[in-house]
Formats: structure tokens, sequence, C-alpha cells
């Protein structure tokens, strides 16, 4: 998102002694013109960033450092207090006591609208207990509509088409269809174009007034350039928005554009998506974002995350094998599957604070190397996973399974040569620990 973290700009370059304990415009000259520079390297708008850097100044200079402080302690309080004004001071969700929540998604094609679709209702419905319902009002890009109800039947959510019918007439009779069915989320798919014009526009506003939606969502591609803010202006004008969502935020995107439209419009961002799978969409906290660009991290959303898609009960099991030096590719696979429900690699990253700085190649071949390790797997049964010795001493099973995963055999050896160190890393552990001794003291961390 933006490449160098802003916490590091202060480190780096904060005056460290102060005349008089006080900030004065010299002390932080240096550091606004290097936040000025990653701020629009990062795409965020220059109006946006004018603003951010004049409230700086105003607020840094002049500061008096008080007995036990530190100035860039005190520039990165301000700094962060500023990066959440602009992306939103409070977090805003969907008021969903209501009896009947309507909700309409709007934005450009190819910016994840009907996938997000798809994401609320499933969040909503598995989150909140509600009976949400998927209304399918793209008639125009092509199998639109069957990838809509796809996605519905593989959630269990209910689903409404009726083909390529005028798409107002379409959400009116949903709205009659969710009252018989019991759906009290209903969340209209509207058609998007590849840039805005007349003709949608004019169909949105049908669909509109038609269902008089509570909430009117523009589904916004994080890797959008500076014309999406135009974009998000128009659709605003005529639709009057009630809150972003920003796909693909766990992209190398980077997407400063998409984060300046609630300073310029005034519209809260209320949802990030980050990953293809239907569990990942993230309530949007202006708070802990403005953690992630100082390089602070988000521990709080990693944590609400991992409650939420991680089995508690079958990671406990899996540790207490590795402690009893019973590990095995059963719980190697195991682990994997936990690690894919979190998202990709490089947004869990983001949210660890001061995670070392790791190359987007790094992070990428990391990534293959987990989907990988899921395929040879999987091609496994469940004997062999119980018992790797019998993949060693048979070449036939070694055969069999990275054909069945598509793999080379090369990979294959890699897999099992880093789990056997893993292993045996993990048996030693455990026999200090019957040892009734400190494991980690070898590694610096403590003696017996």
């Amino acid at each position: 998102m933006i490449k160098t973290m802003i916490g590091s700009i202060v480190a780096k370059h904060m005056r460290k002694k102060l005349d008089n304990w006080t900030i004065k415009e010299e002390d932080i000259t240096e550091v606004l013109k290097q936040i000025r520079i990653a701020l629009l390297d990062a795409d965020v708008n220059l109006l946006v960033v004018k603003d951010f850097i004049k409230d700086i100044r105003q607020k840094a200079v002049g500061r008096v450092i008080n007995q036990g402080e530190q100035p860039e302690q005190v520039l990165l309080t301000i700094i962060k207090d500023e990066l959440v004004e602009i992306l939103g001071r409070e977090n805003e969700t969907i008021d969903l006591d209501k009896k009947t929540v309507k909700i309409m998604m709007v934005g450009l094609q190819g910016s994840g609208k009907t996938t997000t679709a798809a994401k609320l209702a499933y969040q909503f419905q598995n989150k909140f207990e509600k009976k949400s319902l998927l209304v399918a009002l793209d008639i125009y890009r092509p199998a639109a509509i069957d990838q809509l109800e796809t996605l519905a039947k593989d959630n269990k959510i209910d689903f409404f088409q009726k083909g390529t019918q005028e798409p107002s007439l379409t959400a009116n009779e949903a709205l009659k269809y969710a009252e018989s069915n019991g759906n009290n989320v209903i969340i209209f798919d509207t058609a998007g174009r590849l840039q805005t014009n007349e003709s949608l526009m004019t169909e949105l506003k049908n669909i509109r007034n038609r269902v008089n939606p509570d909430e009117i969502l523009l589904v916004v591609d994080a890797m959008s350039g500076q014309d999406i803010i135009n974009v998000a202006k128009e659709f605003n004008e005529h639709l009057s928005l009630t809150g972003f969502v920003i796909t693909k935020l766990d992209s190398d995107a980077r997407a400063g554009a998409a984060l300046s439209l609630t300073h310029l419009l005034n519209v809260p961002i209320k949802y990030t998506g980050v990953g293809e799978r239907v569990g990942s969409l993230d309530t949007f906290y202006p708070d802990r974002m403005a953690d992630r660009i100082l390089g602070l991290g988000d521990i709080l959303t990693l944590s609400e995350k991992a409650t939420e898609v991680l089995d508690e009960n079958k990671a406990k099991k899996s540790f207490a094998r590795m402690l009893a030096g019973k590990m095995d590719l059963e719980d190697l696979m195991s682990q994997v599957q936990q690690l894919a429900k979190l998202g990709s690699m490089g947004s869990v990253m983001k949210m660890l604070p001061n995670a070392p700085k790791i190359t987007d190649e790094r992070i990428s071949e990391a990534e293959l190397k987990l989907k990988v390790w899921g395929f040879l797997l999987s091609s496994m049964t469940l004997k062999e996973r119980r018992n790797p010795t019998l993949i060693k001493r048979d070449v036939n099973r070694r055969i069999r399974i990275t054909k069945g995963a598509g793999r080379r055999p090369d990979e294959l050896n890699k897999m099992l040569s880093e789990w056997e160190k893993a292993k045996k890393r993990m048996d030693d552990v455990a026999r200090e620990i019957k040892k009734g001794k400190n494991p980690f003291g070898q590694f610096g961390m403590g003696g017996n």
C-alpha cells in the first residue's frame, strides 16, 4: 500500500535534539517532505496530501515536549490522529437491527462487486444470523447471473433472478419474494460498466426508486488510479452513496486513491476485501488502518479474523501432538488449511507490528509453496499422512502423489525434507519439556 511505512520515515528523519524542547519547523521539514513523497507514490490524492501535511505542521510546530516524552513519538501521535481524520474518524457499519435491510451494490465492471455482494450475504448470515437474499440484476455481463447463483448455492444463501427482465422490475419482485420467504437482508447486485454513462445511472436510479435501499455501497478496486475519484463523485451525485467497499486491499496495490475517497466525498469506507474467499471481508476501522500505514500492524483485526475462521479445538489438538513428539503430515495439512483461512500471507504480514521487511516476491514464493504443499498433501491417503515413512520407502506412492497433485517430484522431496527438519525441532522441544527443562533456553529465551 505505502512502500515506506510512515513510522520508519519519522524514526529516520525526525531531529532528535530540540532547542528548548519545542518542535520547530526545521525539525520536521525533512520528515514532512518524505511523508509527502511516500503518500504521492502510493497514489494518495494531491489535495488530500496537501491538507494532511498542512494539518500536521500546524499541530506539531510549537508543540512543547514534556519530560519523559520522545519527540518522534509525539509526532507519530499527531500523524496518526490526522490519518484517522482522513480515513473517517469512526468506523461505520450497516445497521442490522431493522426488520428488513436492503443493500444496493454499485460499481464499475471488474471492481469485485458480485463477489463482494456474496461476501456480505455470507457475513450477515454466518456472523449475525440473518437470512440473506442475493438478487441478480446484472443482465448485461456474460455469466454474471450464473456467477452470483453459484456463489449463493456454494454458501447456502438464498438467490433470486428473473433472467434478462428489466432490472427494476426484478428488484421489485425480489422484495415480494423476500417477504414471503422470510429474508431480512436483501442484497441487490446491479450491473456495472467499463465507465460511467447516462444509461447506467438511469438504470441504477430506477432500481433505487423501486426498492428504497437502506445502503448504497460503491465497490472500489484498490488498484484503481486517480480516475476512481471522479467515478465515485459521479455515483455519489446521482445516487447519494452511504459507503464504500475497497476490494483487493491485500494485493500489491498502492490504494492511495481509494483511501482518499472519504476525505474528498465525506462518505465512509465500511468494508475492505482482502482475498477471494467468501469469508475474506473485513469491517473497516480508520484507527487500525492508520496503524498499518504507520507500520504498527493491526493485531486486533488479525485476532478477530483468527477467532472467526480458525478451528480452536483442531489447533489445540495439533499443538499438543507437536509437543508430544507425534507430529505427522496430517498435522501439517491441518496447519496449511488453517493458514489459508486467514487470507493471503501479504495481508497477514501487514497486520503484524514491526514485521520484518519481506519483498513481495518472497511473499509470493511462500504463498505458492503453501499452495503446492496443500496440493501434495491432498493427494496423499490418510494412512500416508499418518505414516510418512510409507512415502519414503515406496517410489510408486511418490509417483502417484505427484501425478495426482499435478506437481513435480522435487517439490514433494523438498516438502518432506522441510517437514522432517521441523519435526526434529519439535521432537527436541518435546524431549526438553519431558525432562522439566525450558526448551527455549537454547534460543536465548531463558535458562533451564
